[in-house]
């Protein structure tokens, strides 16, 4: 019977140990995260604050998403990686003409964030997915560059779903026009990915980098893509499709507040395995 109790003693004190080591090392993670994410938002809010980019060539080779050689989709990481820490959330303005001829809806989406008011169920503060804020869609169309320098595609913003049902007219700026944009990039699928409905072929479901190639005519070109942002005149002014503000383009999802909270979960988690080890350890001792 000693031995018995000898060997479940050794093999609790294993599992308790081993739940310590790993809650404290993922609330060290999470503290971690804290610090960087503090880093992150800071350098967002600086660059957003800075004058539209011109040299548009430069931001290019690092704002493109690849198609892969077997045919499906692959999001350069390197977009995230560089405007998220080096080159931060840089806005970028070029100059040309749409082509509304071609232009591709996503969705149904909700708005951007903060696009039709700033709290509450019309805020979009859900990323533009599914949720109980309005849905519509999102206004893809390319954009031809002056002086002959290629075509790009611009994210116009977000449209209510009844314009798309009725058929409503939205803004569709005519000839040559000046946009200020931060580099985005297309969604990767998902193991499980919908089918885009036949009967609606300009319409997609998720923002597919192959079949927005296609139709708009530039296949192969794996052309660059902006999200529009709204200018201060736009902003106490909804005319659709809305687009984000600069101050909420690349929010983050997970907040420092929310790091921090995950953080003190898993040290109390720890804390609670150490007196359970320190129990079990000076169990029938005395």
């Amino acid at each position: 019977m000693a031995a018995a109790n000898a060997s479940l003693s050794r093999t609790g004190l294993a599992f308790f140990s081993s739940l310590c080591v790993g809650t404290f090392s993922l609330g060290c993670w999470q503290s971690q995260r804290y610090f960087e994410k503090i880093k992150m938002i800071e350098k967002r809010e600086q660059d957003i604050m800075m004058e539209p980019k011109k040299d548009l060539e430069k931001d290019a080779k690092c704002s493109i998403d690849e198609i892969s050689s077997d045919g499906s989709l692959s999001v350069d990481e390197s977009v995230v990686a560089s405007s998220r820490n080096d080159r931060g959330i840089r806005r970028i303005l070029v100059q040309g003409k749409f082509c509304h001829e071609k232009e591709v809806l996503v969705g149904p989406r909700g708005p951007p964030a903060a696009a039709l008011s700033e709290t509450g169920p019309n805020s979009g503060r859900s990323s533009g997915g599914m949720s109980s804020s309005p849905q519509g869609y999102y206004v893809l169309t390319p954009f031809a560059r002056s002086k002959n320098m290629g075509t790009i595609l611009i994210n116009r913003g977000w449209v209510p779903s009844e314009y798309v049902l009725q058929k409503a007219g939205w803004d569709r700026p005519k000839g040559v026009v000046n946009i200020v944009g931060v580099a985005s990039k297309t969604e990767t699928p998902r193991f499980i990915s919908p089918p885009h409905n036949e009967k609606e072929p300009r319409q997609l479901l998720w923002m597919d980098r192959i079949a927005i190639e296609k139709l708009t005519s530039t296949t192969g070109a794996s052309p660059l893509f902006l999200q529009e942002t709204s200018s201060a005149t736009e902003k106490n002014t909804i005319i659709f499709p809305v687009k984000p503000s600069k101050e909420t383009v690349g929010e983050f999802k997970v907040s420092p507040a929310t790091h921090a909270g995950y953080g003190f979960t898993w040290f109390g988690l720890s804390g609670f395995g150490v007196i359970m080890t320190r129990k079990l350890i000076t169990r029938g001792r005395g």
